[in-house]
């Protein structure tokens, strides 16, 4: 919980700014009751200016402001304070905010919340495409609502995974989510075939292995982990089903608010006598790291890896730089390409300042490359 505290304490003045500046306009402790009436509201909050600082100017205290206790209301208990419970509640202005936010977070009131048990399986459905049948949930934001809506993956990825796979092939999908692409994968390479679908997040892997069943895909073995250099722990953070890995905090009371997960080389784990022919690797800016502890199969079986590529991703989690990712990739003997809107390849080989300049041109947070043995 107090990892959540410090989480939030840091999001707070961020987000406080990001809402709508007509939201609310709180008096000075010193006047009358009568200006915090407003809050009570069950419905839209007042109008007024908070306040003229830019809202992503970066500006943050480490003390609590009237705004902060506001919306730890707003965010963590899901209302607006009332008349009689504020006077209360923001004479705390002034005190570490940290420990302010700790008492809302480990509030009754928001543990009956249960926004940190909040799971999406209550809204399930199954949706039926050409190839396979696919689980998922309208209130899975990432991936789900576009599945319900006929959408289960990038049609210029699906371009790409039909140029190069093909039945009986043993193929790879690293940082599975919900499945997307394994089902893809698994109706392309076939019951001869074998597809190891690689995902850590319990929640996405329930929807993974039910969509698995439906299918009558035994072709598919479903491993919950995180695919990292080495075996051990790590943390789990998610975003309805997407999510990333990092490693565990290194103070025991943020231990305790983590996520675990278990993680493998993946060299270590994977079912032996099968030539690995393609690998999809989408894990939030762990890809290096699942690459390293794939080293052996990869210089074994010189599969074709696609990959999404996000350099300001990679530095926080695989520890490396963008241009250092693809260096990897091409001392390991592989030449570079990037995929383009129609789902084609712009070949650059090993010229990684090419690449960096696409990625820049892109003007997106990432993009995606394929990497093809020479």
């Amino acid at each position: 919980m107090r990892a959540l505290a410090k989480a939030l304490a840091r999001r707070l003045p961020i987000v406080r700014g990001l809402l709508d500046q007509r939201d609310l306009a709180l008096a000075e402790p010193d006047q009358p009751l009568t200006a915090y009436s407003a809050v009570a509201s069950p419905g839209p909050e007042p109008t007024a200016v908070l306040t003229d600082r830019h809202p992503l100017s970066g500006e943050h205290t480490k003390t609590a402001t009237h705004e902060d206790i506001f919306y730890c209301f707003r965010l963590l208990l899901g209302r607006s304070p009332n008349p009689e419970e504020w006077p209360g509640h923001s004479s705390r202005v002034g005190e570490d905010l940290e420990n302010v936010v700790s008492s809302y977070v480990t509030s009754r009131e928001f543990a009956e919340r249960g926004l940190l048990s909040k799971t999406y399986r209550d809204q399930v459905e199954l949706v039926r495409f050409p190839s396979f049948s696919l689980f998922a949930s309208n209130e899975d934001l990432a991936i789900g609502r576009h599945v319900l809506r006929g959408h289960p993956y990038d049609p210029r990825i699906a371009a790409v995974i039909n140029r190069y796979v093909k039945p009986g092939m043993a193929v790879m999908d690293i940082g599975a989510n919900i499945g997307c692409l394994t089902m893809l994968l698994a109706s392309l390479v076939g019951p001869s075939g074998l597809v190891v679908a690689v995902e850590p997040n319990p929640e996405n892997v329930k929807l993974l292995e039910a969509s698995r069943r439906v299918n009558g895909f035994d072709q598919v073995l479903v491993i919950q982990a995180a695919a990292g250099r080495q075996t051990g722990l790590l943390a789990l953070n998610v975003s309805h089903s997407n999510g990333m890995t990092g490693d565990l905090p290194g103070k025991l009371d943020a231990i305790f608010a983590s996520r675990p997960v278990p993680c493998f080389a993946l060299d270590a784990i994977l079912p032996k006598g099968r030539w690995i022919g393609f690998i999809k690797i989408d894990t939030e800016g762990a890809e290096l790291n699942a690459l390293i502890g794939l080293s052996e199969t990869i210089d074994r079986d010189r599969p074709v890896i696609l990959s999404e590529f996000s350099p300001g991703m990679l530095p926080g989690i695989s520890h490396c730089s963008g241009p250092e990712y693809l260096r990897y990739l091409i001392a390991k003997g592989y030449r570079i390409g990037v995929i383009e809107h129609d789902g084609s390849e712009a070949g650059f080989g090993d010229d990684v300042a090419g690449v960096m300049d696409a990625y820049s041109r892109s003007g997106v947070e990432l993009i995606d490359i394929i990497a093809t043995p020479e």
